[in-house]
């Protein structure tokens, strides 16, 4: 079931695009819009130009023509217009999309992760880094082309969900409340084998809830797969974590 809830038209980007309106799932089946889309709900900022095309026109079959820029603009504002009236504006900075009585999960979960910064009491705390990182569904974009996965807007947020991973495993470490956080680190363990920092609180918060063997492993196949792969030793993170636990 799908998070945002409400009456308006909700998007979603992080995992693949999703279109949800009165709680029904809505379809936009253009590859080529469904990119621009993902594009202009990363961020709340006007995309440039320069941007957009680059996002349509990958292989740069257009030259100089900005008339195939013109008709996509125009097909996604129609579509827009007609699932819930929200705007595609040009801007001196670029394209803005404005959504009309709807949300986003990327605006939510940049909202969520902003309060939870502000509260001082641990399990409030993990209450509102929970309910931001259980917006995510997969790799933010997950269905987009690689243009669009590699803009600055999402690696943003994707920057953004590691930290609010690394604060949740904190606090709870810090208050007691590893169980609350041990299913999200479980799985961003699994998304970043090679993450020392995640690997090492995901080992701390196993041995938390008495799992000190279970921490060790996770210690010791994260430095096989390190120097497998990276020929790497383990850092400090890995090196504090393993001591930490071995002496309980």
């Amino acid at each position: 079931m799908n998070i945002l809830t409400g009456t308006g038209l909700h998007f979603g980007v992080l995992g693949p695009l999703e279109l949800w309106q009165c709680d029904t799932r809505t379809t936009l089946t253009a590859p080529k819009l469904r990119g621009l889309l993902t594009l202009l709900l990363l961020d709340d900022a006007p995309v440039p130009v320069a941007r957009v095309r680059g996002v349509l026109d990958e292989d740069e079959t257009w030259r100089d023509a900005s008339g195939p820029l013109h008709v996509a603009i125009h097909r996604l504002r129609r579509w827009l217009s007609q699932h819930g009236g929200h705007r595609l504006d040009l801007e001196p900075g670029g394209y803005r999309l404005t959504v009309t009585g709807g949300d986003t999960d990327a605006r939510r979960f940049r909202r969520l992760i902003r309060t939870a910064r502000d509260l001082t009491g641990p399990a409030d705390r993990c209450d509102r880094l929970l309910a931001a990182l259980a917006l995510w569904r997969g790799p933010v974009a997950a269905d987009a082309p690689a243009v669009v996965r590699r803009q600055h807007a999402a690696c943003r947020l994707e920057q953004l969900r590691r930290q609010a991973t690394l604060d949740l495993a904190t606090t709870c470490l810090d208050s007691g409340l590893s169980g609350r956080a041990l299913p999200v680190l479980e799985r961003a363990a699994a998304e970043t084998p090679y993450d020392e920092q995640t690997q090492s609180l995901y080992a701390l918060s196993l041995a938390a809830c008495g799992l000190p063997a279970a921490a060790l492993d996770v210690i010791d196949r994260t430095r096989r797969i390190l120097a497998a792969d990276l020929g790497l030793d383990p850092g400090h993170h890995m090196r504090d974590a393993q001591l930490r636990i071995l002496r309980g």
